[in-house]
């Protein structure tokens, strides 16, 4: 008995001694980390140039209809960057303000003080009036503010070529704080990441089970005959008119939220997870019309693939798509006919009017 209390005790004391390292000497998921910013910030992109010409009536000047929910919906300060007081043109300066942090934040160009900016405008604005927002402004705060702590410019950023060109050049990296310190803030914010996920995912999964439609199968079928909720109804009608389709899909889409958590534990089981859950997002974003909330989702799921794997496509990317379509394009190029009166030069021979 009490050689099997010293067994249990050295592999308690081995897996918190591994938590420890994974915790502290390196950071994970910054693949995955940074195609969240590069999402994040085209979520944020996309959203200003969709309300652009709708901007006054949702948040500016025009907006005075939402005056009664307004007492119950704006955050306060300091959320108080927008107003629907401001003159028309200072508010679309604003307005494209959050475009241009958004645009800072794809490119990951100062990644850290983008994704600050980014997310406190975001919020000043669409706290000023829920109605004109869906649950992709749920999705983006909660999560974009956990990543904020992450180091979201490791890859395909600016802030990342800097650094190549300051290595290159023999110049070490200017730290603010210790590195190990760095490592806890990164992958506690990917912690906290995985576990938002997986309440949303959870939560959603548990109230499906208890709904009537859910259980015969049929709840797909009435968000995609929405009027709300359906921008392409012909699309909506093929999708829901095999009853066996639907149930298919209606119960997958129970089983892959409420077991997501655990299908992420084997590698075979966390590609169906990875595969089921990108399927559905795609199917909401492009059936019910709601494409941004989609697409946060996804970049936060994105954490849960590893860097090994984002490694290999970047390789495949750069060492053959890259230079095939490179030579794709270059065929396709029309060629400069020649000059009127000019004759062809044979590559081997020299023209027989050159001067000797």
């Amino acid at each position: 008995m009490t050689a099997l209390i010293s067994t249990a005790w050295r592999w308690v004391v081995d897996r918190v001694r591994d938590g420890e390292h994974w915790l502290i000497d390196s950071q994970h998921a910054r693949y995955g980390a940074s195609v969240a910013r590069i999402v994040y910030g085209l979520v944020v992109v996309l959203f200003v140039i969709a309300n652009f010409a709708r901007r006054q009536y949702l948040w500016g000047a025009a907006s005075g209809w939402d005056r009664p929910i307004q007492p119950f919906s704006v955050w306060g300060f300091p959320f108080t960057f927008y107003s629907a007081s401001d003159p028309a043109w200072l508010f679309t300066v604003k307005f494209l303000l959050l475009g241009v942090v958004g645009i800072a934040l794809l490119v990951g160009w100062h990644t850290r003080i983008a994704a600050i900016l980014t997310l406190y405008l975001y919020i000043s604005l669409v706290s000023t009036n829920p109605v004109a927002t869906d649950q992709t402004d749920n999705a983006l705060r909660i999560i974009l503010f956990y990543f904020v702590f992450a180091d979201m410019s490791a890859h395909w950023s600016l802030d990342a070529r800097r650094r190549r060109r300051r290595a290159a050049k023999g110049l070490r990296p200017l730290r603010v704080v210790p590195e190990w310190f760095s490592n806890i803030l990164h992958n506690g914010a990917i912690i906290a990441v995985a576990l938002q996920i997986f309440i949303i995912y959870v939560v959603a999964g548990l109230s499906k089970v208890k709904g009537s439609q859910w259980q015969d199968g049929t709840a797909v079928y009435y968000p995609l005959h929405l009027q709300s909720l359906t921008p392409w109804p012909w699309l909506s009608d093929l999708a829901s008119s095999n009853s066996i389709l639907v149930n298919v899909v209606t119960y997958f889409a129970v089983f892959i939220q409420l077991f997501f958590p655990f299908l992420l534990l084997a590698r075979w089981t966390r590609v169906i997870a990875l595969v089921g859950i990108v399927g559905m997002h795609v199917g909401i974003g492009i059936l019910m019309g709601l494409p941004l909330f989609s697409m946060a989702m996804m970049a936060a799921d994105g954490i849960f693939i590893r860097d090994a794997t984002y490694a290999r496509i970047e390789r495949y990317v750069g060492t053959r798509a890259i230079p095939w379509l490179r030579r794709a394009w270059g065929r396709r190029r029309p060629t400069r006919p020649p000059e009127r009166g000019a004759e062809p030069v044979d590559a081997g021979h020299e023209p027989a009017n050159a001067a000797t």
